[in-house]
């Protein structure tokens, strides 16, 4: 009898399975993003369509954008509003606490509202109990240099010593710090004016109460998954060091429920994964392999720990299973690593086009993995912030570029990993021209514009007219769209040919740090409002 309750069980999964793939959508899922950028809005919408399933966002004006704030209040009831009509439901909890991801570092809201708006977001599922309910927050960030809007005003001539002081408070926790830092340490306590050090440790003290708040939606269950992510976190920092706190807490609770590791902008994309799998009754499994060289014992800039770890803790989240063989696995996870583990930037001297012996092989083992009908996804994290030309080219020079699965390689490892991941995993669903056009965003976005487009622009245009990096005037911003679009032109068309003429590319934050690649033909907009 058990046998063939067994037998019965299996036969209706399989039927629940053949179902998913007859229909044409796979179902309706809720997403509420960081904010309105290409990386956490459109592209993962894309992504999803191109899988079968549609993705309902909320209108432009509730989420958070380059020059206003999300709306909590009005996000949480579109989130009431159109619950009934979905599968499940993937929401960013800064979005719906603070506004977006700027807005946790930037709000003065005090901790009674967030209180509220936590334990709000931890009630949500006892109203949809049919609903699949996955969250992903953030750890704020340390950052080295940065200014307003993004951080407060106070960063720009602060920013560098609130780093250094986070640095060696959190060395010293960790008795890592010599006597000569400790006589720094106390000169910056005393250096740094204290109403920004009350702001900046409030503002960090509330965010991290928050998020203990929600450790209890995990604990409970009333939440599915729980991905909290470390924002742009030193080795040393002060980020890492309240994330040192935060993992105790994490490792008491349930892991099939929740994970925790450095990144931010890829949190959205890999939970709609986990959506998609979990409600197709899936558990992939996913091979990982590396670069010749240090390969995962590389702790890659902006991060706090090394890329093997994180790479499994990924595949985790997005609903799979590491495994060490590639014979039963359904998708590669390639890394392409730095020999010496030293992640340099993408716009270095170093990322040229020589193509040494350790990229020819970890080519090879693209080719050969795809010559055994293997779905490979690239994550090329050898460089920060771009792409890295030599692997790029010889993907080309090899005939690779849509044979893979998927590729990414645009900001911090973590972001890298997270995209080639989840769009690898979901690429069984694409068809040949959605996969294709899914790899051209992304040969275009993270090889050429932020590998070699984006400081050709700096040094020729905004630097030598003494323009912002970031906040651009509507005017400057025209100016720089066009060279952008005349470099990627002149760049892409060598390698992708005249399908480069087909895509536009804006600067949808008015700053140069991230570009939005999309169809020049594209009508269709991935809010149900503008």
């Amino acid at each position: 009898m058990k046998c063939l309750r067994l037998i019965l069980l299996a036969l209706m999964l399989l039927y629940c399975q053949s179902l998913w793939a007859a229909s044409p959508i796979r179902g309706t899922l809720l997403y509420i993003p960081l904010d309105d950028r290409p990386v956490c809005l459109a592209y993962p919408v894309q992504t999803m369509k191109a899988a079968g399933w549609e993705v309902k966002t909320p209108p432009l004006e509730y989420i958070a954008g380059a020059e206003r704030g999300g709306n909590p209040e009005a996000l949480y009831d579109w989130l009431l509003n159109n619950a009934d009509e979905s599968l499940g439901m993937v929401v960013s909890s800064d979005a719906l606490i603070y506004g977006g991801l700027v807005d946790s570092r930037t709000h003065f809201l005090p901790w009674e509202v967030l209180r509220s708006r936590a334990e709000r977001l931890v009630e949500l599922k006892k109203e949809f109990r049919n609903q699949e309910v996955y969250v992903f927050t953030t750890i704020m960030r340390s950052p080295k240099r940065s200014a307003a809007p993004v951080e407060p005003a106070y960063y720009k001539e602060w920013g560098a010593k609130i780093f250094r002081l986070g640095e060696l408070e959190d060395k010293r926790e960790a008795k890592e710090i010599g006597r000569r830092e400790l006589r720094e340490l106390k000169e910056l306590r005393q250096t740094i004016p204290r109403e920004i050090l009350v702001d900046m440790y409030t503002r960090r003290e509330n965010n991290i109460k928050a998020t203990e708040l929600l450790l209890h939606g995990v604990e409970s269950g009333d939440f599915d998954y729980l991905l909290v992510g470390r924002d742009d976190t030193a080795q040393f920092s002060q980020a890492h060091r309240e994330a040192r706190n935060m993992d105790i807490l994490v490792n008491e609770l349930p892991k099939e429920r929740i994970r925790f590791f450095a990144g931010a902008d890829q949190l959205g994309m890999l939970l709609l994964s986990r959506a998609s799998t979990k409600l197709q009754y899936e558990i992939p499994l996913v091979q990982i392999v590396y670069a010749p060289g240090k390969g995962g014992a590389t702790v890659p800039a902006y991060e706090d720990n090394t890329i093997a770890a994180s790479a499994r803790q990924h595949v985790y989240a997005a609903g799979g299973v590491p495994i060490l063989g590639h014979k039963r696995a359904d998708l590669v996870l390639a890394i392409n690593t730095p020999k010496d583990g030293v992640t340099l930037e993408a716009s270095s001297p170093e990322n040229d086009y020589l193509v040494t012996p350790e990229v020819e092989k970890f080519t090879k083992l693209l080719e050969a993995m795809c010559n055994q009908d293997k779905r490979v996804a690239v994550a090329d994290v050898k460089y920060g912030n771009g792409a890295d030309n030599a692997l790029v080219s010889n993907i080309f020079a090899n005939a690779l570029e849509y044979r893979l699965a998927a590729y990414g390689g645009w900001n911090t490892a973590g972001n890298s990993i997270g995209y080639a991941l989840a769009q690898g995993l979901l690429s069984k669903a694409y068809s040949f021209d959605d996969r294709q056009e899914l790899l051209q965003v992304r040969y275009l976005d993270d090889w050429a514009y932020q590998a070699n487009v984006r400081m050709d622009v700096y040094r020729n245009l905004i630097w030598k007219n003494y323009w912002p990096n970031s906040g651009l005037s509507a005017e400057q911003t025209v100016i720089a769209e066009a060279d952008i679009t005349n470099l990627m032109n002149s760049v892409a068309e060598p390698m992708l040919g005249e399908a480069v003429k087909d895509y536009r590319f804006t600067l949808p934050w008015n700053r140069m740090f991230e570009v939005y690649v999309e169809k020049a033909s594209a009508t269709e907009s991935c809010s149900e409002n503008k």
